[in-house]
C-alpha cells in the first residue's frame, strides 16, 4: 500500500455505522464492579494507589479563581492556573482507581463524586495559552477570560473529557448508585464542550493544517476524543458521526507525516504524536471489531521506531527541536503494545527497557498523571509479564524524509561516540533555528548538545519565540556568518542532503547555504558529518565545513554548545569537554586559522537546570582572517586521559 494509509478506505462511514457498539457494550477497563478483575493487581501498586488517592482526603480540592486564569494574558504565566488545575485531574485519577482497587470504597467513591462536580463546575476545560478569546484569534475579540459560550477545544479540554470518560467506564455505575445526575451530568459536559463543538465547528486548525502546522495535537486530540465518544456518547448517529469525522481527521495527520515515521517534533513530543497515534488506531479497532490490516502499514510501522532512534542511553535522547535532552517516560506500556501489533519486537523491547524495574502501571517519572494510559497498563497481561530487557540500540537510524541521522559505535551498547546530525527546515513544528546541527554524546552522556527549551511560556508561542536564546541559531552548533544565524521560515533548509554508511564510517553531507539569509552572503556551505568507528584505535567523528562567499565575509564562527565544563589547551587547537563523571571528549581544529574563546551560560530555568545543571558553556571557534572560500575540519575524539597539544590551560 503505497503513501500513508486511506483511514477512510479503511474505515469508511458504512462500517464504522455498521460496526459501531452501543454506549454501554464496549470499555478497555473493566468496572469496579468487576472485583475479580481489579483483585488481580498487585499489592505493591494498589498500596501505591491507596496512598496516593488518601493522602489528600482531608483536603480542600484545590481552587481556580478567575485571576489565576487572567495572569497568562496579562504577564505570560501559564503555570499558577496550569498547576492547580492538574492536581485536581491526578486527585480524580487517583480516587477513581482507589475506588475501584479499595476494600472499602464509599469514602473514595464520594471523593470522585466531588472531583467529577468540580470538573463540571469549571467555566472552561481549555488551558489558557490556548484559549480564541484570550489569544484574540479565530475572530474573537481579545479579554483574560474563556467565553464558556464559544469552548476552545484544545489539549486541555481533552484531556479532561477522556478523564471523565474513564472515570464514567471506571466508577460511573458506582456513581449511579449515589446519584445518576453525577454521570447525567459528566456525559453532558463532555459533550457540551468537547464533541458536539468538534463535530460542529470547522475552526480546528490542528484538525486538517489550515490555520495551524499539524503536529501532535492532532493525533493527541483525537485519541481522547475518540475513547470519550465510545464511553459517554449516548446518540447512536453522533457516535458514527464522530468516529468517521475522527477518521479523516487522521488521514489528514498521516497525509502530512514524513514517510521515515520521523517526528519533526522530537522524542519528547513522540509520546504525544506517534504514541497517541497508536492508541487513535488500537481504539479504532477495538471498537470495530476490524484492524483492516492498518497496522502492517509499511508508515505505520516505522512511526513505532522512533523512540528507538533517537535513543542515546542512561535516560538521554536526541533532542533536536523542543523538548527535553532527558524526556520523561510517558506511558512505555504504549509503546510495548505498538511493537506487539505491528510485530517488532525490538520495539516492544525498548519498551521493557524504558520500564526497568519499575511498576508496570504506574512509574514514578514526575510526568503528568494519565487515568487512561495507566489503566490501560494495569490490564495489559502481556506487559505486566514481560521480563527485563536490554534497549535494542540499532548501530545507525538514518530517516531521510526527516533528513536526521542518528549513529553510534557499536550496536547494543552506549559505549563509545554517537553522533545525532540533522538536515531539515526552519519551518518544523517546535521550530529550531538549527538546520545543519548535531549533538556528540560518549558513553551515553551527551557532551556538544542542544540546550532544548526552557519553561513555556506566552513568548515561546508568539513572534517573540526567536528572541529566545534557545531558540536561536547562535546557542546551536551551526556556523554564524557576518554575524548572523539562520531565519525562521519554510525556505531556510538544508540541500543535497545524503546519507551514506558501512561497517566503519558514516556519513551526512548537507549544503546550508539556503539555511542563511542573503547578507550572510553564501553561496554554499558544505558540512559533512562523519563518525569513524574504532579503526586502527582511532575511533572519531569528524565535521567538515567546506565555504563559498560572494565576497570574504566580515566575520566567521562557529558555535558549539557543551554540556560540561571546557578547558581549551594551551597549544592552541584543542579543548577537552569533561562531564561531572566519566570520559571527556578531545575537540581538535585548525589553530592558525581560528581563535577560541569560551562563554559560561547561567541556567535559572527548571526546564534546564534539571537536565544541564547551573550552566553550559559556549565554544565559539573565530576565524582569524575570513575568506570567500574556506574549508575547516573540527575532530573529536574520546579522551584517554591527555590532550594531545598541551595540557589545558
Amino acid at each position: 500500500m503505497p503513501g500513508h494509509p486511506r483511514l477512510t478506505e479503511l474505515f469508511p462511514p458504512s462500517l464504522v455505522a455498521a460496526r459501531m457498539p452501543r454506549i454501554g457494550e464496549w470499555s478497555p477497563v473493566p468496572p469496579a464492579a468487576d472485583r475479580g478483575a481489579w483483585a488481580g493487581i498487585g499489592n505493591d501498586t494498589r498500596d501505591r494507589v491507596l496512598r496516593a488517592a488518601g493522602s489528600t482526603l482531608e483536603e480542600p480540592w484545590p481552587s481556580l479563581p478567575a485571576s489565576l486564569f487572567a495572569r497568562f494574558a496579562r504577564d505570560g504565566d501559564r503555570w499558577d492556573y496550569q498547576t492547580p488545575a492538574a492536581a485536581r485531574r491526578e486527585r480524580l485519577g487517583w480516587a477513581v482507581l482507589a475506588a475501584a482497587m479499595g476494600p472499602a470504597s464509599a469514602e473514595f467513591l464520594d471523593e470522585v463524586m466531588d472531583g467529577v462536580w468540580a470538573l463540571c463546575e469549571e467555566t472552561s476545560w481549555v488551558l489558557p495559552a490556548h484559549d480564541f478569546r484570550v489569544l484574540g484569534s479565530h475572530g474573537r475579540e481579545r479579554g483574560l477570560l474563556p467565553d464558556p459560550e464559544c469552548p476552545t477545544l484544545d489539549l486541555g479540554a481533552s484531556m479532561t473529557a477522556v478523564l471523565l470518560a474513564c472515570t464514567d467506564a471506571i466508577a460511573g455505575d458506582e456513581l449511579d448508585r449515589i446519584d445518576p445526575l453525577v454521570r447525567r451530568r459528566l456525559r453532558r459536559e463532555v459533550s457540551t464542550r468537547v464533541l458536539r463543538p468538534y463535530l460542529e465547528r470547522d475552526d480546528w486548525g490542528w484538525y486538517d493544517g489550515s490555520t495551524a502546522k499539524l503536529n501532535n495535537w492532532n493525533p493527541w486530540i483525537h485519541s481522547e476524543l475518540l475513547l470519550a465518544t465510545a464511553l459517554t456518547e449516548e446518540s447512536d448517529e453522533v457516535r458514527s458521526a464522530l468516529v468517521s469525522r475522527i477518521v479523516q481527521g487522521l488521514e489528514n495527520y498521516l497525509a502530512a507525516h514524513p514517510g521515515d515515521g520521523g517526528c519533526d517534533e522530537g522524542p519528547h513530543y513522540w509520546w504525544r504524536a506517534g504514541a497517541s497515534l497508536f492508541e487513535c488506531l488500537e481504539t479504532l479497532t477495538s471498537l470495530l471489531g476490524t484492524d483492516a490490516g492498518v497496522f502492517g502499514h509499511p508508515l505505520i510501522r516505522a512511526i513505532a521506531r522512533y523512540p528507538l532512534a533517537t535513543w542515546i542511553g542512561d535516560g538521554w535522547a536526541v533532542n533536536f527541536a523542543d523538548g527535553p535532552a532527558r524526556p520523561r517516560e510517558m506511558g512505555a506500556a504504549v509503546l510495548h503494545r505498538y511493537g506487539r501489533r505491528t510485530d517488532q519486537p525490538e520495539v516492544s523491547a525498548h519498551a521493557r527497557a524504558l520500564r526497568g524495574a519499575a511498576d508496570a502501571a504506574i512509574p514514578e517519572t514526575g510526568g503528568p498523571f494519565d487515568l487512561r494510559r495507566i489503566s490501560d497498563a494495569l490490564f495489559d497481561a502481556d506487559w505486566q509479564a514481560a521480563g527485563p530487557a536490554p534497549f535494542p540500540l540499532p548501530v545507525r537510524s538514518w530517516l531521510p524524509d526527516t533528513q536526521v541521522l542518528v549513529a553510534r559505535a557499536a550496536a547494543g551498547t552506549d559505549r563509545g561516540l554517537l553522533l545525532a546530525a540533522k538536515g531539515g527546515h526552519n519551518d518544523e513544528s517546535h521550530n529550531h533555528n538549527d538546520v545543519g546541527t548535531f549533538i556528540v554524546a560518549l558513553d551515553a552522556r551527551p557532551l556538544l548538545i542542544d540546550a532544548g527549551v526552557g519553561t513555556y511560556r506566552k513568548e515561546t508561542f508568539s513572534p517573540e519565540r526567536y528572541g529566545i536564546w534557545s531558540m536561536t541559531s547562535e546557542y546551536h552548533n551551526v556556523p554564524i556568518v557576518n554575524g548572523l544565524g539562520q531565519p525562521p521560515g519554510p525556505g531556510f533548509r538544508a540541500a543535497a542532503v545524503a546519507h551514506r554508511g558501512d561497517g566503519t564510517t558514516d556519513e551526512l553531507t548537507c549544503d546550508l547555504a539556503a539555511a542563511y539569509p542573503p547578507e550572510a552572503g553564501l553561496t554554499r556551505w558544505q558540512r559533512t558529518f562523519r563518525l569513524v568507528r574504532d579503526v586502527d584505535d582511532d575511533e572519531r567523528i569528524e565535521i567538515g565545513d567546506a565555504w563559498g562567499c560572494s565576497a570574504p565575509p566580515g566575520s566567521l564562527a562557529l558555535h558549539l554548545l557543551a554540556g560540561g565544563e571546557v578547558a581549551l589547551a594551551a597549544g592552541g587547537g584543542r579543548a577537552v569537554v569533561s562531564p561531572p563523571a566519566g570520559r571527556g571528549l578531545i575537540l581538535g581544529w585548525d589553530a592558525m586559522a581560528f581563535t577560541a574563546s569560551v562563554e559560561t551560560i547561567p541556567l535559572t530555568d527548571p526546564a534546564f537546570t534539571r537536565v544541564w545543571g547551573p550552566a553550559v558553556h559556549r565554544l565559539v571557534l573565530t576565524a582569524r582572517r575570513p575568506t570567500a572560500e574556506g574549508e575547516h575540519m573540527l575532530t573529536v575524539r574520546p579522551n584517554s586521559g591527555r590532550v594531545c597539544s598541551g595540557d589545558p590551560a
